[in-house]
């Protein structure tokens, strides 16, 4: 028997445990250093055993996993690079066995060591709202996106990391990309998806900032035949929210983390960092599904001792409104800790974000002491700003940037085109993870990329080196 199907069979075998133990994204198993955590991969080999252990704690056994049915539709999960996934995820648990070969199946398509060419037709494609890929496919991808590289380095991260995997696809012969560059009016994003039904394309990623306000067009879209795969958990609507859709019945697909488990790492974070005191909340664009998600779960999970300062008007509210703009970050922060100054934690989803916010504190005299946040984006301008700092009471614990979330939104949309069952929510596990000095690198392309991004230094280099 080959090496590799016995590599696969043992990962199935470890995934069946996994999903026999209880929930990956648990409160207490997510909320743990990286450093804390290995994992090691024991193959048997003509009777001998070989122990490997891959980069960041994850296993290659645990990337190994069958491609089952996936194989057919020209996926392979078990050739995803372990140090990839580690790179883009950290030590996480696999999710459902469905989510995790789409995951996976992603991330083996996310090469590193571009040829000029590639580099070339990408920055074409980033730079332009509509390019041939030159393979000659037919199929036409649409890429929708409430934000825009322009106004946001994450989101023109993202917007790179679904070109460079639509180029890895021959039957993608043209993108067309539209952004709504944060604009404050529903029907600019509208229009941007409807530009893209009206142009034909036969799928669309995107992220829809506006959630329930964008589900007419979204139907729209999938009522034509086009299916809708959003990222980042951008859900068109919480479940149970009045006038959302069903991701799986009444859109194709969304990719991203249990929103729920991710509030409560957070509001762990935030229990066991300050114990007793006031701690404050950040969120993105208003009714955004991301903030929503979380921070309803987070709202409910903090310690009786623990008080949040801006609590949500309502349960399908969202508080501390920014647009995921730095300088709204900044108004926020600024307006919170001049009527609350004892602020001991914060909880936010943009990491770059709460670098600019921490002016605040300098403008307001306030040291940065006895401080705790929870993010989930890994940008370092503020992890270099913490290191320079060097408050011992002053602690980062952060989840991942999700960047390459929209490469698995382009996967999950091609074999949704080929006929395969693709899950109506693809979930991407997450681990809470402590900030330390080696997650300051001088060296890198652009400070604001997030470090989990999987897009090369190549491509940033072309994207920010000025």
């Amino acid at each position: 028997m080959r090496l590799r199907t016995i590599i696969a069979l043992i990962a199935v075998m470890a995934l069946v445990a996994a999903a026999c133990g209880g929930d990956d994204d648990s409160v207490e198993e997510t909320t743990t250093s990286a450093a804390a955590q290995e994992t090691t991969t024991t193959a048997a080999t003509g009777g001998e055993t070989t122990t490997t252990a891959a980069a960041g704690g994850v296993s290659t056994t645990t990337v190994a996993a069958a491609a089952g049915s996936l194989g057919e539709y020209g996926e392979d999960p078990a050739t995803a690079d372990p140090a990839l996934v580690a790179k883009a995820l950290g030590p996480v648990e696999p999710s459902d066995e469905a989510s995790w070969n789409i995951v996976l199946a992603s991330i083996a398509r996310a090469h590193q060591d571009l040829d000029q060419a590639t580099i070339d037709k990408a920055m074409e494609c980033w730079r332009n709202q509509e390019c041939d890929t030159g393979s000659g496919g037919d199929l036409v991808m649409g890429y929708a996106d409430g934000g825009g590289d322009t106004v946001n380095v994450w989101r023109g991260v993202s917007h790179m990391e679904a070109i460079l995997q639509a180029l890895t696809y021959p039957e993608i012969g043209t993108i067309v990309s539209t952004a709504a560059n944060f604009d404050p009016d529903p029907a600019v994003h509208e229009n941007g998806i409807r530009f893209l039904v009206q142009r034909g394309v036969d799928f669309i990623v995107g992220y829809p900032d506006f959630g329930v306000a964008l589900a007419g067009v979204i139907s729209e879209a999938e009522a034509a035949g086009i299916p809708y795969v959003s990222f980042s958990a951008g859900y068109v609507g919480l479940p149970g929210q009045q006038g959302a859709l069903t991701p799986g019945e009444d859109y194709t697909s969304v990719v991203g983390e249990d929103l729920c488990a991710l509030g409560q790492s957070f509001a762990q974070v935030l229990n066991d960092g300050v114990g007793s005191g006031e701690v404050g909340m950040l969120g993105g664009t208003p009714g955004n599904a991301l903030t929503l998600g979380w921070q309803q779960c987070a709202v409910a999970a903090l310690a009786d001792g623990v008080e949040l300062v801006n609590p949500p008007a309502d349960e399908n509210s969202t508080t501390g409104d920014t647009f995921w703009v730095n300088t709204f970050a900044l108004d926020a922060v600024r307006g919170l800790l001049t009527t609350n100054p004892g602020i001991a934690g914060w909880a936010y989803e943009y990491s770059d974000g709460l670098f600019t916010a921490l002016q605040a504190y300098d403008e307001l005299n306030i040291p940065v002491q006895n401080l705790t946040v929870a993010l989930r984006t890994d940008e370092q301008t503020l992890f270099c700003d913490w290191a320079a700092r060097g408050e011992p009471t002053y602690n980062i614990w952060y989840s991942a940037g999700g960047n390459f979330q929209s490469r698995t939104a382009v996967t999950a949309a091609m074999l949704a085109l080929k006929g395969a069952d693709v899950p109506g929510q693809i979930i991407v596990p997450h681990v809470m993870r402590q900030v330390t000095d080696a997650d300051c690198n001088p060296d890198r392309v652009n400070e604001v990329v997030s470090g989990t991004s999987l897009a090369p230094d190549a491509i940033l280099a072309e994207m920010f080196g000025g």
